[in-house]
């Protein structure tokens, strides 16, 4: 049913299937020939020496300068290959095929009379152009955005395309630009309509470029990959496995502070290490499959205010605060995915999962333990966040709405592990209650962080596990569904996701990749279309699950408001309930099933005390409030 999923949607969107860069694979193995092969067809492959010292001259000669020593790179030479960094310590350096950044790593070196593209650089310029047409310079402007928040692109890219020297540029970095930006902006372009026909000349010819440039990589292909990568019909765990080979090719995943080369450059290498590290982790998580950069080889240091390139301080005040905005929701991103990759590594690992095995009926709680301080770290970030990026600043900028939805999905990651436990372990009703009550929170927040878009935010710039992370919403509500213990509350679950599937269906008419969403939502309720009917609450043998005397009905707090939850059932805040409150509030926007939002939800963590509810459909409400002060509220299941 779903095989050629992939392949439907892309044409549902209009677009083609999935690309990928395959074609690629035998040409990498040909960068890395020895010099003495590399020389046997008359050539120095490859790149020239990067610059020990920063360069003089104007501003203008200094950024085309740096353009070009980035243009060409060498190919990092590991410690275990048949040529060992040390003896190139007793050859001399001038003349030779290497050059050593440090004491310690080595770079085989490339002439730069070597085309990389087998057709002449202005030619294919050209014909970049040609399909292009009148749009470039509109493109390039809207292209200045994207990079504010995905900074993976120099200034001097923007000095020397306005400068009339376009033709220096690399064309698979400038054909990307150009892509990227034409899916996306054509709401921007004033009454410009772009052929479907257009695009996918330019995806072909983008496509062939990135191609060729793969076989001897340099910085540049890897800013056109990245940029390739946010387009929604890209088949991005092939396309990421051949970004990173690149990567480790030009030693991306190495410490360059003490490195003889431009400060430019070494901002330049430190943010490209962290856009392949969030590419490589968020295609860890979207794909299900093992991450490719493990953190026993990742020496990159941290981001800092430094390895961003300063803005003229003439610009506009509104340009600088995009800026630095952009920055910061980059740093941000960065931070968040060394969670999710910690969760990923603690949690989804096959030893971490035979262990989980190993201790049967104890499995949650040994989940709980492990996960106790991944959620203190979630805490922290979310508490952390500047101001500017929350989303009930109202002066915040649209284009943070991938950053929340990454921690809406980094949470529902921590916690389906969680839940798939309590489904294939004999755990205590209590606990089981707590972990799903949890759950819930975050589900009914996700869901109104959905619900909360604007047209503006859908608009916006969505990095690409966007799509994704908009499913696992889904799938999260789906799981809660197919483990929920009574009917009323797999009724309450079935009607959060027709009301989730309606949001989306409205929103996708701003942002079509939530078509992707929408169809992924739809393969599950197919799947659950057979499920049996639950027993309900009165027909539950109340003698399986004794509440302790001295408890009362319960609030539940979520893990953003007290991480105790993470640490033992037994240790679960709880607080008294008042009356229930009868009074709900519209939500902004009503589903076609004209069930509404309202006040929180209340009910006791055991079967018991549900029959004091009486014929209150308590699993039927649900809050609706800004996810920022919902977090901090008393929640229920």
């Amino acid at each position: 049913m779903e095989i050629n999923g992939k392949e439907q949607r892309a044409e549902s969107e209009g677009q083609r299937p999935s690309r990928s860069v395959l074609g690629v694979v035998a040409l990498t193995d040909s960068s890395s020939r020895s010099v003495a092969d590399s020389q046997s067809d008359g050539h120095s492959r490859g790149t020239i020496k990067v610059k020990r010292e920063e360069s003089g001259g104007s501003a203008a000669s200094r950024s085309e300068t740096a353009v070009y020593s980035w243009q060409y790179q060498g190919t990092h030479m590991g410690y275990t290959t048949e040529l060992d960094p040390i003896l190139f310590d007793v050859s001399p350096a001038e003349g030779s095929g290497y050059q050593k950044s440090d004491g310690r790593n080595a770079f085989l070196i490339h002439q730069s009379d070597i085309p990389r593209y087998a057709e002449p650089q202005a030619n294919l310029i050209q014909a970049i152009d040609k399909l292009i047409g009148p749009h470039g310079p509109s493109l390039i402007q809207h292209f200045r955005t994207i990079n504010r928040n995905l900074p993976i692109v120099e200034n001097t890219f923007f000095e020397i395309y306005n400068g009339r020297r376009k033709n220096s540029l690399d064309p698979a970095l400038l054909c990307a630009a150009y892509l990227v930006s034409a899916s996306s902006a054509a709401h921007n372009l004033g009454n410009v309509t772009w052929q479907q026909t257009d695009v996918t000349q330019l995806e072909d010819l983008a496509f062939h470029l990135l191609e060729v440039a793969l076989s001897n990589p340099t910085l540049s292909t890897l800013q056109a990959g990245l940029l390739l990568m946010q387009r929604s019909n890209v088949d991005s765990k092939f396309l990421n496995t051949q970004l990173i080979g690149a990567a480790f090719e030009l030693g991306l995943h190495l410490d360059c502070s003490n490195w003889t080369i431009p400060s430019l450059e070494r901002g330049l290498r430190k943010r490209l290490a962290w856009a392949l590290h969030m590419e490589d982790q968020w295609c860890s998580l979207t794909h299900g499959r093992p991450s490719l950069i493990s953190k026993e080889h990742w020496a990159v240091h941290d981001l800092s205010d430094d390895d961003f390139e300063e803005v003229n301080p003439a610009a506009e005040e509104e340009v600088l605060e995009e800026f630095r905005l952009g920055q910061e929701c980059f740093s941000q991103m960065v931070i968040l995915t060394g969670i999710l990759s910690n969760i990923l590594n603690t949690l989804y690992t096959q030893k971490a999962m035979q262990e989980f095995d190993a201790a049967g009926p104890n499995a949650t709680r040994l989940i709980l333990e492990r996960a106790k301080p991944i959620q203190v770290s979630l805490k922290e970030w979310f508490t952390r966040l500047p101001k500017d990026l929350k989303m009930d600043n109202g002066q915040a900028p649209a284009t943070i709405g991938h950053l929340h939805l990454a921690y809406f999905a980094t949470e529902i990651t921590l916690h389906r592990c969680i839940i798939r436990s309590l489904s294939t372990t004999a755990t205590d009703i209590y606990l089981t209650h707590v972990c799903r009550s949890a759950a819930k929170a975050r589900l009914i927040s996700a869901m109104d962080f959905v619900n909360r878009l604007r047209p503006s935010h859908l608009t916006a710039f969505w990095y690409f596990p966007s799509r994704v992370n908009f499913a696992l919403i889904a799938t999260f509500g789906s799981l809660l569904l197919a483990t929920a213990p009574c009917q009323e509350e797999a009724d309450f679950y079935q009607a959060r996701l027709a009301e989730y599937k309606w949001t989306l269906s409205v929103s996708a008419q701003s942002a079509g990749f939530l078509n992707f969403a929408i169809e992924s939502l739809e393969s599950v309720t197919g799947l659950l279309k057979d499920m049996p009917m639950k027993p309900k609450i009165e027909d539950l043998d109340v003698r399986q699950v004794p509440p302790p005397a001295s408890l009362p009905l319960t609030r539940l707090i979520p893990p953003q408001a007290d991480d105790d939850l993470m640490e033992d059932a037994s240790e679960a805040q709880s607080v008294p309930i008042p009356p229930p409150d009868t009074k709900s509030s519209t939500s902004e926007m009503m589903s076609p099933s004209n069930s509404a939002w309202s006040a929180p939800a209340t009910y006791g963590p055991y079967i018991g005390p549900f029959a004091d509810l009486g014929a209150r459909n308590w699993f039927e409400q649900s809050h609706h409030g800004s996810p920022e002060t919902e977090r901090m509220q008393l929640f229920v299941g």
